[in-house]
């Protein structure tokens, strides 16, 4: 996804939401913005995928000893 924003005189915020697949939606407010986010189906990356994180207490690779 691309997002082109500028920034008009009076502050207002306008510019263009391009998705991967080709499809362009203009935008004239930050409102217009938010609605057009909220209507992306969005998919998570393959390549990124989330690090599970360490229990609390323990630093990362710290081994527990139980005895």
């Amino acid at each position: 996804m691309v997002v082109d924003v500028f920034r008009e005189a009076d502050g207002r915020l306008q510019g263009v939401l391009e998705t991967s697949d080709g499809r362009r939606d203009s935008f004239a407010s930050t409102l217009d913005l938010l609605r057009l986010l909220e209507g992306l189906e969005l998919t998570s990356d393959p390549g990124s995928v989330a690090q599970p994180e360490p229990s609390r207490g323990q630093e990362p690779g710290a081994e527990v000893n139980h005895g």
